[in-house]
């Protein structure tokens, strides 16, 4: 579209849309092996724990053995975070939310995080990593929100809540690990 003018001469407004990706990264240090590490995290019980911690209303979690590996998927609802007003008129008052991740093996995953109804979302890889006694899970990820004006501070917003659930992640593998 760049360059392409409309019948009066002016550039669409689409040819100015900006899309900004604002990249993520998290490290995360679990008290276990990473083959115990991934058996926590390829827990049904472990995902919905973590998705009820976070506030969520409804969750349906399943996991399932494919041909590409372990895929999980957690489908919530939850409240949407406290936004200033044009962000919260943008993502309303409840969010759907799907979190899909497929374990190609135990110690690599795709990461997929979509919001229905809201103009982005998150890509990117899960690592496991042994760190002596320890795992290391290493999140790396891309966040897109195509709003315009507003996007790059949506993203921002949606890298403190991802980065928040990871944080919780870990703390309830680390007590399911303990017991």
């Amino acid at each position: 579209m760049v360059g392409a003018l409309n019948a009066g001469g002016a550039a669409p407004a689409a040819a100015f849309a900006i899309i900004t990706v604002m990249h993520f990264r998290k490290e995360l240090l679990f008290n276990g092996s990473p083959e115990e590490v991934y058996g926590v995290l390829a827990d049904e019980k472990f995902r919905r724990t973590v998705a009820e911690r976070a506030g969520s209303t409804q969750v349906d979690v399943t996991t399932e053995e494919t041909d590409e590996g372990l895929v999980a998927t957690v489908c919530s609802r939850q409240p949407a975070p406290d936004l200033p007003g044009p962000m919260a008129s943008l993502l309303g008052d409840e969010l759907r939310v799907d979190q899909t991740e497929t374990w190609f093996s135990h110690d690599h995953a795709d990461l997929e995080v979509t919001v229905h109804g809201k103009p982005g979302h998150i890509k990117g890889t899960v690592r496991l990593e042994p760190r002596g006694d320890k795992t290391a899970q290493i999140i790396d990820a891309e966040v897109k929100a195509r709003i315009p004006l507003v996007g790059g501070k949506v993203e921002g917003v949606i890298c403190r809540v991802l980065g928040s659930i990871q944080k919780l992640q870990c703390e309830v593998a680390n007590e399911m690990l303990a017991a």
